[in-house]
């Protein structure tokens, strides 16, 4: 009766509180918990938009855009790079030309003729020094200027000094007064080589030496063979590469000299990273006065000469970047824009849904209010059948409450008699105290010993109910059994304990030791007459522990047998082993349950294994 009158109270203040909450009220906690509901799963959205949309689109395009910059900059590197080795062939090719020409002038001049080699050593004469200047004159026709530096032998019928020249020829009175590229050019013995000298003007010049020797002494020196204006030839093979604004094209000698260069922009070879600095080809980007530029160079192994081509990032890359900038910028105007549909979508789906949820939160089983009539404000979409239903659906669960309410006053009616129905094991137990006190005032010490330990059994096998108890209730039930069946059986046989006492706090299914014990005793040591061992051992092996039930009968075992009885494929006997095996798979699983094995020297093990189940 207590527990009616306390249901129905619940009740009945449910009710109360419903009553006091109008429909009015109900609609402003509606509307203000639905916007809030709005405004936050309208920032869900949105973030999530930025986040899994947003986001990876502009990674994407970032990532497409350098992707598409560096390959387009290592195309244009690599091109470059042709470009430059082609016109440095131009360029080779147009020095060798002066190369060959010097020695075709030398072969004929000095050495495949003795006449000419007199001539060109014993000029005594204006008319000879005049004819010397024409022949220089004729060889200079491509533009280049043919000059010989002879030693001052003093015996010219003419003044003469180190300054001296009428047109090609020239006398140095000392070595003192050889120019500074002489002692150069007389160490490579012949071989010629590319530098840039002063001209007779005094202005620079790239020019082309030789040494002149004996041909028949090769170790004496006789003058010096000088192209002058080689930049002549050079500058239409540089020209005739057509470069934009602001870049230049450089030639430098093997002593890092700029012979050359083409275009409106200044260069140092510093500028140049260390790899291509050791006679290597290749092309970079670098920055230099806060603007980028591209460096392709060529080395010729030749005359040991560098072709370098500066050229601005801006003028390959510009339009380049500005179509890929023009095209972000569209995407970020259609990203806007999509944002924005988003937007609309979500102020026609998000207040519908938020004021739906609001409704759910709001509606309790058996709180009646008046939603008012769903199809003068519903709408035609989804959403509005998805409304009207579930104010439908709360109609017709507040009509279900009446019969649930009954449903739930007949289930208290079981209840009460299932409590019941526990008073006849609490009459059994009073009656089994009862006789314990009758035997002891009657001394009989034994009989009431055991009906005490017959009332314990009965305790801890019912437990009220429930399947699990701690482990200490359930070797207490075991000890019950075991001293009554000891005062059945005096003396025929002695029990070992070896407990964890650690362990007797966890919880096990009740009633699967005892079994075992009753095995033990019938079947193995009962009639030993005192040499039967019982043993009853738990310990702990990682997270399981494990019982054990041991004896030492002598009866021979079908362990096979026992075996196939506790996995069920025997089922005509054993019901209480096959019992305990099922019971712990029940509860642990299938790796978990009974086991059997044979002792050594007799008799048999029944092992539990079961896992560790802390105490509620």
């Amino acid at each position: 009766m207590k527990f009616h009158i306390k249901w129905d109270i619940s009740r009945r203040s449910i009710s109360a509180e419903c009553s006091n909450v109008s429909s009015e009220s109900l609609r402003l906690i509606i509307a203000k918990r639905s916007g809030g509901i709005k405004l936050k799963l309208q920032y869900k959205v949105i973030v999530a938009f930025c986040l899994f949309i947003i986001g990876p689109f502009l990674i994407v395009g970032w990532i497409s855009f350098s992707r598409t910059s560096a390959t387009i900059k290592d195309e244009v590197g690599k091109t470059m790079l042709q470009l430059v080795k082609q016109n440095h062939a131009t360029v080779e090719n147009s020095l060798s030309s002066v190369r060959d020409k010097t020695v075709t002038f030398l072969d004929n001049h000095f050495f495949s003729n003795p006449k000419q080699f007199a001539f060109w050593t014993h000029i005594e004469t204006i008319n000879a020094l005049s004819e010397a200047d024409t022949i220089l004159d004729r060889w200079s026709s491509d533009g280049t200027e043919y000059a010989i530096y002879m030693a001052n032998r003093g015996n010219q019928p003419f003044p003469i000094n180190a300054l001296y020249k009428k047109q090609g020829l020239i006398y140095l009175d000392s070595s003192s007064t050889y120019p500074e590229w002489a002692l150069q050019t007389q160490e490579e013995k012949g071989a010629g080589s590319l530098r840039l000298a002063k001209s007779s003007s005094g202005q620079p010049t790239v020019t082309f030496t030789r040494s002149i020797l004996n041909p028949e002494k090769y170790d004496e020196l006789i003058g010096f063979l000088a192209v002058s204006k080689v930049e002549v030839l050079l500058t239409k093979n540089l020209v005739s590469v057509q470069l934009p604004d602001q870049a230049g094209v450089f030639l430098f000698d093997n002593r890092d000299e700029l012979l050359l260069k083409s275009g409106s922009a200044d260069m140092e070879l510093s500028e140049l990273p260390e790899a291509l600095h050791n006679k290597s080809n290749g092309y970079y980007y670098s920055e230099s006065n806060n603007h980028k530029y591209l460096y392709a160079v060529s080395y010729e192994f030749n005359f040991n000469t560098r072709l370098i081509y500066k050229i601005p990032l801006e003028s390959i890359m510009g339009k380049q970047t500005s179509f890929q900038q023009l095209i972000m910028v569209m995407l970020a105007i259609y990203l806007v824009l999509v944002l924005l549909f988003v937007l609309y979508l979500l102020r026609n789906i998000i207040k519908p849904l938020a004021r739906l949820v609001t409704f759910t939160r709001v509606y309790e089983l058996g709180r009646p209010f008046d939603f008012g009539d769903p199809s003068s404000r519903s709408r035609s979409d989804e959403f509005g059948v998805l409304y009207t239903a579930f104010i439908r659906m709360t109609g017709r669960l507040n009509e279900s409450i009446e019969e649930n309410y009954g449903m739930k006053i007949k289930q208290k009616e079981q209840e009460l008699n299932t409590l019941h129905s526990q008073i006849t094991p609490h009459l059994l137990y009073n009656t089994l105290d009862s006789i314990y006190w009758y035997a002891l005032e009657s001394g009989n010490h034994d009989v009431g010993g055991m009906v005490k330990d017959l009332s314990k059994l009965l305790r801890i096998g019912l437990s009220k109910g429930k399947s699990m108890i701690p482990i200490s209730e359930e070797l207490e039930h075991v000890r019950a059994y075991i001293r009554l069946q000891m005062k059945r059986y005096p003396g025929n046989f002695e029990v070992f304990w070896d407990i964890d006492e650690d362990l007797e706090v966890f919880k096990m299914p009740k009633v699967i030791i005892q079994p075992l014990v009753e095995n033990a005793i019938f079947h193995g040591i009962q009639s030993m007459d005192g040499e039967g061992h019982l043993w009853v051992r738990l310990k702990r092996v990682d997270d399981e522990i494990h019982i054990l039930v041991e004896d030492n009968g002598f009866i021979p075992v079908n362990l096979e047998k026992l075996i196939m009885i506790v996995s069920g494929e025997i089922d005509d006997k054993g019901y209480g082993i096959r019992n305990v095996h099922q019971r712990i798979q029940l509860h642990y699983g299938d790796s978990y349950g009974l086991g059997y094995r044979l002792r050594d020297g007799g008799g048999l093990i029944a092992t539990i294994t079961i896992p560790i189940h802390p105490s509620e």
